[in-house]
């Protein structure tokens, strides 16, 4: 059985702008560099990788050295964010100190 669509008396009538009077919007059209965009994905993806192996080892490490579960899993999810961060760190001076010698030989 259909459901009324109840609308009061007042509701009857759609007061909406017509088309033609609308003005029409536009928007610049951007190109963007699919091998950029991969290496993106690439890296967003890496990030959880190294984030998940590094909780999973320290989850392991906790809970062998007898830490109660909850709290070895909260100190794990921890441990994998701040480890995530010092391969950023450690990656970036890498990147910097290589493109530094590459300047400097040119």
């Amino acid at each position: 059985m259909a459901l009324r669509q109840y609308r009061p008396d007042h509701y009857q009538y759609d007061e909406s702008i017509p088309k033609e009077k609308q003005q029409a919007t536009y928007q610049a059209y951007h190109v963007t560099d699919p091998a950029r965009e991969r290496i993106k994905e690439f890296f967003f993806f890496l990030n959880i990788a190294i984030f998940s192996v590094i909780t999973v080892i320290a989850t392991y490490i906790y809970l062998s050295n007898g830490v109660p579960i909850f709290l070895a899993f909260i100190l794990a999810i921890l441990t994998g964010l701040v480890g995530l961060k010092l391969v950023q760190l450690f990656i970036k001076k890498k990147l910097y100190k290589s493109k530094n010698r590459t300047t400097a030989k040119k």
